[in-house]
């Protein structure tokens, strides 16, 4: 099953629009994150192998809430170390078959883009939402996966998570 970024963008929607305001920011992080979880458990790696666990996600969300209950801090501030939270989580997946995970070629976008959405007016909580899923989405995509189908040889395979 392939990453959908619709679904992680109705999750986040669920988790940020809210018409009485959000829950301490830290049952916000923790929503995030498996909201993040949830999305990247629909990966398979290149050669074919399903998702099997990413750890870092409860890290996620006690990070992400942190980064969500600073006081003043600007929104590129609070971008920057969330991508770096959400690096530190997807270098944490796993899938059958994997031997390595390399996150490093998407961090630079992913910050990019996080800064932008988290920089701009957004005139709704949707619009957002949509914009912060598509960043995840193209983050997660970048990163490479390497590891070895069982057999005699056994097969190497390397490239994206689908």
């Amino acid at each position: 099953m392939p990453l959908i970024v619709a679904t992680l963008q109705s999750e986040l929607i669920g988790i940020l629009e809210k018409p009485n305001g959000n829950p301490a920011p830290v049952t916000v992080g923790m929503d995030i994150a498996k909201a993040y979880l949830n999305f990247c458990s629909a990966g398979m790696n290149v050669g074919g192998f399903p998702f099997t666990a990413m750890p870092g996600s409860t890290a996620l969300g006690s990070e992400l809430g942190n980064i969500l209950g600073k006081t003043n801090a600007s929104g590129q501030l609070a971008a920057m170390d969330m991508a770096k939270a959400f690096d530190q989580c997807l270098q944490t997946f796993i899938s059958t078959n994997q031997t390595t995970i390399v996150t490093a070629p998407g961090l630079p976008v992913l910050n990019s883009e996080l800064v932008q959405v988290f920089s701009s007016v957004n005139s709704t909580a949707t619009l957002f939402c949509q914009s912060f899923a598509s960043a995840l989405n193209n983050y997660t995509a970048t990163a490479i996966v390497s590891g070895l189908i069982p057999g005699s040889p056994p097969v190497p395979f390397t490239g994206p998570i689908n």
